[in-house]
């Protein structure tokens, strides 16, 4: 489950990594109230569990009380990649000497958490890693150690960031890493971490993904999850109907059986310059109705393009899977397009089921990613 931003920063300053001033608005006069409590000039940013809020002109600024209106007023009407802005940060200005990223992050393939540090801040890290590559260190962490000081040490002398400059950093290394490990996170990433002029560390960003299976040892999840609408819901729900579901950010809807197929999926779309929209899990033995709950909860989803579904049947049927797909076609009336891969037990069986009802059954993975990919990009 992704948190807002101004939840993240709440974990991130209960364990003291510094955040700026700041307090959450979902109308004219509680901005105004809140810049007036914490001085201009302030920063205005719209909160939506995606990211790119950036590159949408989504981050404003204000110097006075006119300006904030203004800019409050245009946010809180906006609807971000189909997100409707309900709630704006106001945040107090820093001002900035140079950007860095930090992030800890769950690898499950290695079954370790990763430490990522760029003295690149403010643009997408894939990018640092693929113009800059010598700006980027990454560690993984011994989970049974956990993260120390001279790791963290290591990581900035790395980077040419030696002697009492490195020693402001460590804080934020130990910090991080103890609302990592203690809240039960698979993300928390800071981006960008900032220098100010005045020599402060201070995080100007959060983007925090929680573990949803943590909840019963994380009351405050549990919490979340029963207050939240939209995009949490549906993940929520899903979870009732025995599906394991993320939302992401992208375009392209996938659903696949076992959680590496599924992640090796989510990996090819975007390796073929596809977007993600989620990460869906309908698990082993999956029959006709969790096939057609997984498609009903993709197209609660907003700016879906298509949907990939990457079966192979093991214990799982694909002439079931063929049924579910009938299903969903015809009780949601589908109007996304719809890519499958099926291969694996009674193959043959569903691809004919599907074929009769007009769907072409790919037994290439890769061939399905690249159509589903070509798919969605068309008309963007």
């Amino acid at each position: 489950m992704f948190l807002y931003e101004h939840e993240g920063k709440e974990i991130f300053k209960r364990y003291g990594v510094p955040i700026p001033p700041n307090g959450v608005a979902f109308s004219v006069d509680e901005a105004l109230k809140i810049a007036k409590e914490i001085g201009y000039p302030v920063v205005v940013k719209p909160q939506i569990l995606g990211g790119r809020r950036g590159k949408a002109g989504a981050i404003r600024f204000a110097e006075n009380d006119e300006e904030l209106i203004e800019n409050a007023k245009t946010l809180l009407s906006m609807d971000i990649r189909g997100e409707r802005v309900e709630r704006i940060l106001i945040e107090k200005k820093v001002n900035i000497e140079h950007e860095y990223y930090i992030a800890y992050l769950m690898d499950f393939f290695e079954r370790k958490p990763i430490v990522m540090f760029s003295t690149e801040g403010g643009i997408e890290i894939e990018e640092v890693a693929r113009t800059k590559p010598e700006a980027l260190v990454k560690r993984y962490i011994d989970p049974e150690l956990g993260m120390k000081s001279f790791l963290a040490l290591e990581i900035l002398n790395d980077l040419g960031i030696k002697g009492r400059e490195a020693r402001k950093f460590v804080p934020i290394f130990m910090n991080l890493w103890r609302a990592f490990s203690e809240s039960d996170l698979l993300l928390a990433e800071i981006n960008p971490l900032v220098k100010t002029i005045e020599g402060e560390v201070i995080a100007v960003d959060a983007r925090v993904m929680v573990d949803d299976n943590a909840e019963v040892r994380q009351e405050w999840i549990k919490e979340f999850k029963e207050k939240r609408g939209g995009r949490e819901s549906i993940e929520y729900r899903a979870k009732e109907k025995g599906i394991s579901l993320v939302v992401l950010e992208g375009d392209v809807g996938v659903i696949g059986n076992g959680a590496g197929l599924t992640m090796a999926t989510v990996d090819l779309v975007k390796e073929f310059g596809g977007e993600p929209a989620d990460f869906l899990d309908i698990g082993g033995g999956a029959g006709p109705e969790k096939v057609f709950e997984a498609i009903k909860s993709l197209t609660q989803l907003p700016g879906i393009k298509v949907i990939l579904m990457n079966i192979f049947g093991g214990i799982t049927r694909c002439d079931l899977v063929a049924k579910g797909i009938i299903e969903a076609l015809g009780k949601l009336n589908l109007q996304i397009p719809l890519v499958v891969r099926l291969t694996g037990t009674n193959e043959e069986e569903g691809r004919a089921i599907l074929e009769k009802a007009g769907i072409k059954a790919y037994t290439d993975m890769i061939a399905a990613v690249k159509k589903a990919v070509e798919l969605s990009k068309e008309g963007r």
